[in-house]
């Protein structure tokens, strides 16, 4: 409705790589450019991917919460260090992910739905089917988008097959996730521990889930670092410069309506 009753209306400008906020049917139809920028926080959410893998494993939240109690619990918690990480998801992020983590001498595993031959060969990742990657990893990574094919990806099933000592985290979008099955999956023991940054309402509702202890959670800021916010604006900037200099941006999402371009 906003779109179609904004006739002064020429682009939608996203600064972030999701756009699956967008009505890009509506935009099109009135001829409005959509544009994303795909790529321009990938390391900053890279990075955080492995802090909250550590976070999650080490109990880093968790013993911080004891200490300002006055608790002084020493032990507990599982290292990253030469397990196994299986990256569904192996696109900008996943690719930044996977050259971070060979510091830690971990086993990559993956799994997309396109192939990166030269990046697999280099860093000896190879592929398995989601079930399988699920029943191997130590840790869980999401680094897909959200669409129909993703949407409630991990579901009770898929969260069974996981080993009870691994870890799920999701920077990806909320929704890839059953935020219920997830909740009884570590309400009951079925994996260990979760770490999120994205949720299927956002800021979440389900308050049960984000308060166990064996979860730790940030409020959708795994892009937002501050380099990251300056270049997903910049980025922003030079497409909207670009199309009312009367040039094609990059990363139209609907170029069909750039024929219109005057």
């Amino acid at each position: 409705k906003i779109i179609m009753s904004a006739d002064r209306l020429k682009m939608i400008a996203i600064r972030s790589a999701g756009f699956e906020g967008s009505d890009l049917q509506a935009a099109t139809e009135k001829g409005v450019v959509v544009t994303c920028n795909p790529g321009s926080n990938a390391s900053s959410v890279a990075d955080m991917a492995i802090g909250l893998m550590l976070a999650v494993s080490r109990q880093i939240v968790k013993k911080d919460r004891e200490m300002r109690k006055g608790l002084y619990n020493r032990g507990g918690g599982e290292d990253l260090f030469r397990k196994t990480v299986g990256i569904i998801g192996l696109g900008n992020i996943g690719k930044r992910l996977a050259m971070r983590l060979q510091g830690f001498e971990v086993k990559i595993i993956a799994n997309d739905i396109v192939d990166y031959p030269e990046f697999k060969k280099k860093y000896n990742i190879p592929y398995y089917s989601k079930d399988d990657l699920l029943q191997m990893a130590d840790f869980v990574t999401l680094h897909v988008p959200l669409d129909d094919s993703t949407r409630m990806m991990i579901g009770e099933e898929r969260l069974k097959r996981m080993k009870p000592t691994a870890f799920l985290i999701n920077t990806a979008r909320g929704e890839i996730v059953d935020e219920q099955a997830l909740y009884k999956a570590l309400t009951k023991g079925w994996i260990a521990g979760a770490a999120l940054d994205v949720y299927h309402e956002e800021p979440p509702k389900f308050r049960a889930l984000i308060e166990l202890e064996n979860v730790v959670c940030t409020p959708h800021s795994a892009g937002l670092g501050r380099e990251a916010a300056y270049a997903m604006a910049m980025e922003t900037v030079k497409k909207i410069i670009t199309l009312f200099d009367g040039k094609a941006p990059e990363n139209v999402l609907n170029p069909e309506v750039l024929k219109n371009l005057k």
